[in-house]
């Protein structure tokens, strides 16, 4: 029964979940949930799954296969990215390498919870560097959109 309520677990979660989260769902052990996490990667990773399950962060969560992406993200694209994490994301990807504090002084102080989150979910890294940090796409981005981040002009896209 614990490896149906994780999988039911990752299904509707549309943010990755933590074995914390799990075992308190659960209330069974974390060595067995992380056995049932093996048991669930081998039954989605493989070619003929149009899910995976991924790990990033030490948490967990069902992405579309990357292979099948562009034909179903019309469906979904990306509900569960909120305008803020989306508009945020955007300009790591756009400007990236980039570090916090510009972005910071760019969109304001919610960049705080909005960089915590990405990196939570794995689509971005940071690095500290002297009193700021650095904010880069991993490659997690490149699986999640399909397509590597492309480096960009912002400014004629925010003076319109």
């Amino acid at each position: 029964m614990p490896k149906k309520i994780i999988e039911a677990a990752l299904f509707l979660k549309s943010k990755p979940i933590t074995i914390a989260e799990l075992v308190e769902l659960t209330q069974v052990s974390s060595t067995e949930i992380k056995k049932k996490i093996s048991e669930l990667k081998e039954k989605y990773n493989n070619e003929e799954s149009g899910i995976r399950l991924i790990e990033a962060n030490e948490s967990y969560q069902l992405i579309v296969n990357p292979e099948i992406l562009q034909k179903v993200k019309k469906i979904t694209p990306y509900k569960d990215l909120s305008p803020g994490l989306l508009k945020t994301l955007s300009i790591i990807a756009f400007k990236g390498p980039l570090k916090q504090s510009v972005l910071v002084n760019t969109i304001g102080n919610r960049a705080y919870e909005y960089a915590h989150e990405l990196e939570k979910r794995g689509l971005i890294s940071a690095k500290k560097s002297g009193r700021t940090r650095i904010l880069k796409t991993t490659k997690l981005f490149v699986d999640y959109f399909g397509k590597e981040p492309e480096k960009t002009n912002l400014e004629k896209f925010v003076n319109n």
